[in-house]
């Protein structure tokens, strides 16, 4: 059966629409956490007491690649086109240890990821309760850590931390920002309960 001039026109046309809806897709942005910058004078290795960061327990429901944040109080969204470069968990526990390494630069200690971390003096484990956010508003922490003596046997302290930390603007990448911030907050709780557990 022979087609119509006019319907061979509107099928290519139409064909041009969906191949302009699904051809052109929407660039996916990677994100990551932000450390504190390196101080002159941070210490690495050497003769130091060793101080391994365990790695770090978050809740299944921020556990993904996507970026996760809060619409309501019992409603989270995930964004197919922002999204964590690599693993939120692993970032999280990175972005300890560098911050622990500056801010205890004036103490003879050593902090690495337990993975790297031989025959350890102290041990901290954080658990990650809360880390979620609303765009444009702020970013809540809640989370709690130990700090645990090897040799001794003993735990040192066992502490809760909530924060919540406004976000710059709008954007992804405030909320990011203030998720760095967040963790820098926890990161300077955890420094400074070391500097009084350990004398």
């Amino acid at each position: 059966m022979r087609r119509s001039p006019l319907s061979l026109v509107v099928a290519a046309l139409l064909g041009l629409v969906l191949s302009g809806c699904f051809g052109a897709s929407r660039p996916i942005e990677y994100y990551t956490l932000t450390p504190l910058p390196r101080m002159a004078g941070t210490a690495d290795g050497g003769t130091a007491t060793i101080v391994a960061v365990m790695p770090v327990a978050i809740p299944a429901s921020i556990d993904r690649p996507q970026i996760v944040t809060r619409t309501a109080e019992n409603q989270l969204a995930l964004s197919e086109y922002n999204r964590w470069a690599g693993s939120l968990k692993e970032d999280i526990g990175r972005t300890l240890v560098q911050n622990l390494n500056d801010l205890l630069k004036g103490r003879p200690v050593s902090v690495l990821p337990e993975a790297l971390a031989a025959d350890p003096r102290y041990l901290i484990s954080v658990t990650v309760n809360r880390l979620d956010g609303r765009l444009g508003e702020a970013v809540w922490l809640n989370a709690a850590w130990t700090l645990r003596d090897q040799p001794a046997k003993r735990t040192l302290t066992i502490r809760s931390f909530v924060k919540e930390e406004k976000a710059a603007g709008p954007g992804y990448a405030d909320l990011v920002a203030a998720t760095s911030r967040v963790i820098e907050a926890l990161s300077r709780e955890i420094a400074a309960d070391f500097e009084r557990q350990v004398k």
